[in-house]
Order: structure tokens, then C-alpha cells, then sequence
């Protein structure tokens, strides 16, 4: 399998962006596990934009969980499109766009899986 130029072998393992959970420590550990690709916490496009210090702090990647991959989630495209530009400041592998949670707390505000309930 292969994602823009990374090749990660036929079935490669991969850790999903869970928050609270996948800080830098975690995603480490799952690494020297085995794990063939780690995601930060899924980062709010709205938080990162003011610079709110605990989303921000979710961008700092280490080289040794690379390749790494950091995901937004958002409703609103100019807000995302700033987002974007902050997150590949961090230089992530991988810069991935969320459209799949279900949790309320993210969907019903059109966030996640949320984003696709109005498709024009």
C-alpha cells in the first residue's frame, strides 16, 4: 500500500487519531510496537486558528514516530484552509481531513461525519 511516496507494505498497521489519547508519548510507544503509521489527536480547525495552547501543542511530531500523520476536523472552509496551512508548518507525513467521526459532540455541529450529511 502506498500513500503519496510513503510505501507501508501490503497491510500495514495503523494508529487512528483518538483524542486524549494519541499524545507524543503514546504514539512512541505504539511505534517501537510495530506500528507502521501514527496520527496526533485530530486537531479542531477553529481551536488551531486562535491558537488555543492545547490544540496548538498537538502539532509537535518527533522524528521517530515518522511517518506521522495529523488530521483537522472543522465545518467551515476558510477556517479548514488555515488550519491546513498552520498544520504543514509541523511538517506532518500525512495532512488528513476528518469526515468520518460520529461522536455528537463533533457531528451535530457539522464537524466529522457531519460534513457529509449536506453534500451539494
Amino acid at each position: 500500500m502506498k500513500i503519496a511516496n510513503i510505501e507501508f507494505g501490503k497491510y500495514p498497521i495503523f494508529l487512528a487519531p483518538m483524542e486524549d489519547v494519541t499524545d507524543a508519548a503514546f504514539r512512541l510507544l505504539c511505534k517501537r510496537f510495530g506500528v507502521d503509521m501514527v496520527y496526533t489527536e485530530f486537531v479542531s480547525s477553529d481551536a488551531l486558528i486562535r491558537d488555543i495552547n492545547s490544540t496548538v501543542r498537538k502539532l509537535q511530531v518527533y522524528d521517530k514516530e515518522r511517518p506521522v500523520a495529523i488530521q483537522i476536523y472543522g465545518n467551515e472552509v476558510e477556517p479548514m484552509v488555515e488550519a491546513a496551512k498552520r498544520v504543514e508548518l509541523a511538517k506532518p507525513d500525512i495532512l488528513d481531513i476528518n469526515f468520518g467521526c460520529p461522536v455528537k459532540k463533533v457531528a451535530r455541529k457539522g464537524c466529522g461525519a457531519g460534513m457529509l450529511q449536506n453534500i451539494p
